[in-house]
């Protein structure tokens, strides 16, 4: 399927202006001669461009192919386009994929897509009329290894999105609508497809509307901080039983409307089981193969389509799926499942800490074990499955952890103990934004303290003393980057960035603020505020500065829900 007519491409440029800059050099590699093409001939270019009829590149649309078009006056009217960096803008955060940045580089070194990924070049040797025979080799080498690397990524999307391109038709198929459509899309087209019905977008340029359905329910934490035999029961795949059980996308005006058991707006076919909801039966049914075999690519590729189900239900954009009745009653089922069960265990003696759409934390008193609870959720799933019109095997609440010590500090933010003495914590609470200096202070201080007392109980002076600690061992932890760009790109002379760019350039700058007065930023302090300044590691070290010269605060603000709680065990 990857021998047709498929060109991946890269152009090396004289400058940057899609307006004004010309494509002085041009990388590709075509799937139908499987050979690597690197030429400065414009007619070599556009020969290759036109006999291929997908096209494939690394912000391509919005750069190359402006230049070729502009400049050059190469036709992409009836192309295949694949803008990676789209489809990576698309999916790889809804992949749980989070990337300081959108870079090729940086994608494929996050991925370890290539044993070697793109080195420093000078990008001034484009601006040469003429080339030595070394620097052509050079120009090939870097041009080359671009390719690789878009090759190397489409190929990595490509794989990863493979199991669905069996459920699309041969149109979707040969536009590798499995690569490039948005994960909503593509989800839309596979349901679409499966179910056998027109798959009908509202036309882009009129208003999409999305309906404005109820969440999830939440049950507050009643208490901050909680230890003992705690568990955290989850249901599975909730929306999606939900939509399956209740047959919500087939309504019908004599059928089922979920009364006594459920209060929901619309009314549902009882008879027949739909083929929506066949086509996510199916589905789900095939990710627990995937998943018992162990095929995790598989697995996730299903799981994608069955999660974006019930958005779709909501976006007019996705006009044959769009329906917020359905939308709304699928919410509502779930709160009513959550809800139930809340009360279900508070009358058996079991304790609701937490709960939030689909999951709910309970703490099991010293009569009671899992077993015993397990029992009774068991009895409470059967009596949900009797009164839907369709019930599913494969519905149920299975443990999803167990902990002896849970800190609940806001909505959807936690700190916890489990079973076998691992501390964790939300990524609302420490992430991958957060500086490594905090999360060496919280691996090396906080996590043991808090694993040692089953407690969070920090004052702010003993974390600046660890944090201190930290930077003795490593100075340039105290480092904050900063990217800047030209200084003459900035309207005003006083932001920190101009400062920035006119003392050290435009670039990627690592500084250290510090609260003696070198580098960019405030002058000095006065009795309203600190004058706190940024300069680089080796400023730092030349003036013999210490840690007890660096200011610490913002770093220290990072630990700032450690040190100011509220509530006691």
């Amino acid at each position: 399927m990857l021998d047709q007519s498929i060109l991946v491409y890269d152009i090396e440029t004289n400058g940057l202006d899609v307006d004004e800059s010309k494509c002085v050099y041009f990388g590709s590699y075509s799937y139908e001669d499987d050979k690597f093409y690197l030429t400065s001939n414009m007619q070599e270019i556009k020969a290759l461009i036109q006999r291929h009829r997908t096209l494939i590149g690394f912000n391509n649309r919005e750069f190359d192919n402006m230049i070729l078009c502009n400049q050059h006056k190469i036709n992409f009217n009836h192309k295949n386009i694949i803008d990676l960096y789209e489809v990576s803008k698309k999916r790889l955060a809804n992949m749980g994929i989070n990337l300081p940045n959108l870079k090729l580089k940086t994608i494929i070194d996050h991925l370890k897509l290539c044993k070697q990924s793109k080195g420093e070049f000078d990008y001034k040797i484009f601006q040469k009329e003429e080339w030595t025979k070394k620097e052509i080799e050079v120009i090939n080498k870097y041009t080359k290894q671009d390719i690789v690397m878009t090759k190397a990524l489409f190929m990595w999307f490509f794989e990863q999105f493979k199991p669905l391109r069996e459920f699309l038709n041969e149109e979707d198929k040969e536009n590798f609508i499995d690569v490039k459509a948005s994960l909503a899309s593509l989800s839309y087209k596979v349901i679409c497809n499966m179910a056998g019905l027109k798959c009908e977008f509202k036309h882009k340029n009129k208003v999409v509307t999305r309906a404005q359905i109820p969440g999830g329910h939440h049950i507050e934490p009643r208490t901050k901080k909680v230890k003992g035999n705690i568990v955290c029961i989850d249901f599975v795949s909730a929306y999606p039983h939900a939509m399956m059980m209740g047959n919500l996308f087939s309504q019908n005006s004599d059928g089922w409307d979920g009364k006594p058991f459920f209060n929901l707006n619309g009314i549902y076919e009882d008879k027949k089981f739909g083929k929506v909801e066949k086509a996510l039966q199916t589905i789900f049914l095939e990710r627990l193969k995937a998943k018992k075999l162990g095929d995790k690519v598989k697995a996730q590729a299903y799981k994608i389509v069955i999660n974006a189900l019930y958005g779709l239900t909501g976006n007019a954009a996705f006009k044959t799926l769009y329906n917020p009745t359905t939308a709304q009653d699928c919410t509502s089922m779930a709160r009513t499942w959550l809800k139930k069960l809340a009360k279900t265990l508070d009358v058996n003696g079991y304790e609701i800490l937490y709960g939030y759409t689909d999951s709910v934390y309970v703490k099991i008193p010293e009569q009671s074990n899992k077993d015993e609870l397990m029992y009774i959720v068991d009895k409470y799933i059967e009596e949900v499955k009797s009164n839907v019109p369709f019930p599913q095997d494969t519905f149920k609440l299975e443990v999803e952890k167990e902990y002896k010590f849970i800190w609940f500090i806001e909505k959807n933010c936690y700190l916890w103990v489990d079973k076998d003495n691992e501390v964790g914590y939300r990524s609302t609470l420490l992430n991958s934004n957060t500086p490594k200096v905090i999360l060496n202070v919280f691996d090396n201080y906080i996590a043991p303290k808090i694993k040692n007392e089953l407690d969070v109980n920090f004052k702010v002076d003993e974390l600046e003393k660890q944090l201190k600690n930290e930077l003795e061992k490593d100075i340039s932890l105290a480092c904050v980057e900063n990217n800047v760009k030209s200084k003459n790109e900035y309207n005003s002379k006083t932001t920190s960035q101009y400062q920035i760019s006119e003392m050290y350039g435009e670039g990627k700058h690592l500084l250290i603020p510090n609260l003696m007065g070198v580098g960019v930023g405030k002058d000095k302090s006065t009795k309203k505020r600190i004058g706190v300044r940024h300069c680089t590691l080796q400023e730092f070290k030349d003036n013999g500065f210490t840690i007890q010269d660096i200011d610490v605060s913002k770093l220290l603000s990072h630990l700032k829900r450690f040190y100011k709680q509220e509530g006691k065990l």
